[in-house]
């Protein structure tokens, strides 16, 4: 008996020998005791421990005291006395010294790619990188932000409804469904997945009343890339990817390999996620478009199905083209998101459905068409959970195409390890108090010099200026990426010379005086320095380069000139805008060519100049641009046709040689046929011709068209060559 009882006292007693361990993770809440003067220690004597150094359990009597007390205690059968510290009492390390503070820290490297979403800050990454109904994204969107690589995901989503009158008067119905979908990521760029889907749904009008279809599969891969890993790119934040999935549909009732359907879903992926731009911003959006090839209607082929049947089969006769973009804002502790889906129907007869009443309906009331509102949250690392609701935006129901239910409630479950990571180290720091001497703070000597820098045309804060100290052998400091503030080093008191430099800007120097214990504050404003942009012009004739007159005129007029048999192409500098580029050469038809050119590029421009004939079809004469010959146009048709190419090239040749402003297009017809259609093929055929005219470089601004029939006649219509006279295409001059 009593040695049970000396057992039960050492057992109670353990946790004061245990106290000594500095590795502790649990902080002492108790504030240290006053600071007293530290006596020198007496000589240290053989086997005797130092002051602040743990005495061992035999040799420290204040454990063995407290030991001795317990034993007793247990003993006399009273309360055993707890080893806490006294009130006021500060907890000690194994040195002697009071514990301020201990923490823990995980080891750069070694940590989880997918924490808590509890604890954290706009500014940390809380964007978890989950699977939705099958593939990264949100429930029924896919995202082009694939995050680490290494990870395989798994994910379960659960689908239910239970509706009324849907998808036909009277008829109640009940659905749930189940997705088990995997996702690995095993390169940065890649994303390879699985999901199997199985569905119950129970409609009092369907036969029978419950179909269940198991084993649907999708089998697919992305890709995607991240467009910039620039810190300072506001293109860091893109991502764009390709979606390529395989999908098959069992037989119902059943999941036999004979039979069973497949399509095929190619999407485009875009997401942008704001926080490259400012953490201020917590959104990602993404935006999918693709295509879905069904083939769902050859699983029913002996007999022909309702609407129920169909939405309880998801039965698509036609295939789709998909449309869908998501919004999500990852909070600190949740993410909210919305997500709107479009399906439009290829291929449907008149653009009109059959309905279950057999009246006809119209293809944009009973497309699939859905919005989705959701929450994200992942309290446990690597565990995200999702709860979600569909709104069915569809006003009708049509044979041919599955029903959109009005409402739907999603729950979603995804769960991600990384099989090849190291394990998370911690490392645990103490902070212990320590008696410090007590010194007299000297006089400052120096001073600093702090400020920002600012774009001198935007006054927006530049980020990544290099602000040196002239003359001081100090290294220069940068602006900072928020708001361009700088802070320089320690500087002695009196003049200073700043000088700041940055590609895009020009360098700037100011001088300033740094006064002691103080930060001297400044703004520096940076002149951006423009671009100048070019164009790499060539011009060629008969296939060969040719001597030719090229001016240049916008935001400012050049001129320059090319070298008979030189290949070498002419470079023109000019700053950005918009440009109208004129080339004229002796013996040949002149072009031109209105183009925008931007800041820092090189815009090459080829022309090809046709031949002048020996007798020119076109002259100016008083306001208008004569031609000796007439437009042919297809019968009864505005199409040009190709033998007056050439013509409508020297019109093109006048307006630039001649610096023609302005012209309008007249179409004219004779008076056989009816008069409404005389007036529209009038009309057409001048526009046909602006064009043209357009195409071959010519300002539209420059052209417009008008038609009058039959009105303006030049000759009598009594004959067939008044008639030839009056189908004519005339061009007036009205701005030289």
């Amino acid at each position: 008996m009593k040695g049970s009882i000396l057992l039960a006292a050492w057992v109670v007693a353990l946790p004061a020998l245990a106290q000594n361990d500095e590795w502790t993770t649990f902080p002492a809440n108790q504030p240290p005791p006053a600071e007293t003067p530290k006596k020198a220690d007496p000589p240290k004597k053989k086997d005797e421990p130092r002051k602040d150094e743990p005495a061992p359990p035999h040799q420290d009597p204040s454990a063995k005291g407290r030991v001795e007390e317990r034993l007793r205690a247990a003993e006399a059968g009273r309360p055993i006395p707890q080893n806490s510290p006294a009130p006021g009492a500060a907890a000690t390390s194994s040195d002697g010294l009071p514990v301020v503070s201990r923490r823990e820290r995980v080891e750069p490297g070694t940590e989880h790619h997918s924490p808590s979403t509890w604890g954290h800050g706009l500014q940390d990454e809380n964007h978890r990188t989950t699977v939705g109904a099958v593939g990264i994204g949100l429930i029924h969107l896919q995202s082009a932000k694939l995050g680490p690589k290494g990870v395989l995901r798994f994910s379960l989503l659960g689908e239910y409804n239970n509706l009324n009158d849907f998808p036909v008067r009277t008829a109640q119905n009940i659905r749930s469904s189940g997705t088990f979908a995997v996702s690995w990521v095993p390169v940065s760029f890649l994303e390879a997945y699985l999901g199997y889907s199985a569905t119950a749904n129970t409609n009092s009008r369907t036969s029978p009343n419950l179909i269940q279809a198991l084993g649907d599969l999708t089998l697919g891969v992305k890709g995607a890339i991240q467009l910039s890993k620039n810190a300072d790119s506001a293109l860091r934040g893109f991502y764009l990817g390709l979606d390529l999935r395989l999908l098959t549909f069992s037989a119902v009732g059943n999941q036999s390999i004979d039979r069973f359907a497949v399509g095929f879903k190619p999407s485009l992926i875009a997401t942008y996620d704001f926080r490259a731009l400012t953490y201020k911003f917590p959104v990602v959006f993404s935006l999918n478009l693709g295509a879905t090839i069904d083939s769902t209607s050859g699983l029913v082929t002996n007999q022909t199905l309702n609407a129920s049947e169909e939405f309880a089969l998801a039965i698509n006769r036609y295939n789709r083209i998909d449309f869908g973009f998501g919004v999500e804002v990852p909070f600190p502790v949740v993410t909210p998101f919305i997500e709107y889906t479009l399906a439009g129907p290829l291929g449907v007869p008149g653009n009109q459905f059959t309905g279950p009443d057999g009246v006809r309906v119209d293809v944009t009331s009973a497309m699939p068409q859905k919005l989705g509102l959701g929450l994200k949250v992942t309290a446990v690392k690597d565990l995200t959970l999702a709860l979600g609701f569909d709104l069915g935006l569809a006003r009708s129901v049509g044979l041919g195409m599955a029903a959109t239910a009005p409402w739907n409630f999603l729950f979603n479950a995804s769960f991600n390890i990384d099989p090849f990571q190291r394990g998370e180290t911690k490392i645990v720091e103490t902070v212990r108090e320590r008696t410090a001497e007590k010194k007299v703070a000297e006089a400052p000597k120096t001073g600093k010099v702090e400020g920002t820098v600012v774009d001198a045309k935007t006054n927006k804060p530049i980020s990544g200026v290099l602000v040196a100290m002239v003359g001081s052998g100090l290294p220069p400091v940068a602006s900072d990426a928020e708001g361009g503030r700088f802070l320089t080093y320690d500087l002695p008191p009196g003049p200073v010379k700043l000088k700041a430099s940055r590609d895009g800007y020009k360098d700037i120097e100011q001088e300033l005086k740094v006064e002691t214990g103080k930060s001297n504050k400044v703004q520096l404003s940076l002149e951006p320095v423009e671009k100048l942009a070019s164009f790499v012009i060539t011009v060629s004739g008969n296939k060969k380069p040719i001597a030719a007159n090229v001016v240049v005129a916008g935001t400012e007029t050049k001129t320059v000139s090319t070298v008979k048999d030189v290949k070498e192409p002419v470079k023109v500098e000019a700053s950005a805008g918009t440009y109208t580029v004129s080339v004229t050469a002796e013996g040949f038809l002149s072009q031109q060519k209105d183009v925008a050119l931007t800041a820092g590029a090189e815009l090459p421009l080829a022309f090809e100049l046709a031949p002048a004939p020996k007798k020119m079809l076109a002259i100016i004469k008083d306001d208008k641009i004569e031609i000796a010959q007439q437009v042919h146009f297809a019968t009864g048709k505005a199409t040009i046709l190709a033998d007056s190419y050439s013509l409508l090239q020297q019109v093109v040749d006048v307006m630039v040689k001649n610096n023609v402003k302005r012209v309008r297009v007249e179409g004219h017809t004779d008076n056989r046929g009816d008069k409404a259609f005389n007036q529209k093929l009038s009309e057409d055929r001048a526009a046909s011709v602006a064009s043209y005219l357009i195409g071959q470089g010519i300002d539209p601004r420059r052209i417009e068209s008008a038609g009058f029939g039959d009105s303006k006649p030049v000759a009598p219509n009594l004959t067939a060559r008044g008639r030839e006279l009056n189908r004519r295409v005339e061009f007036l001059i009205l701005e030289k």
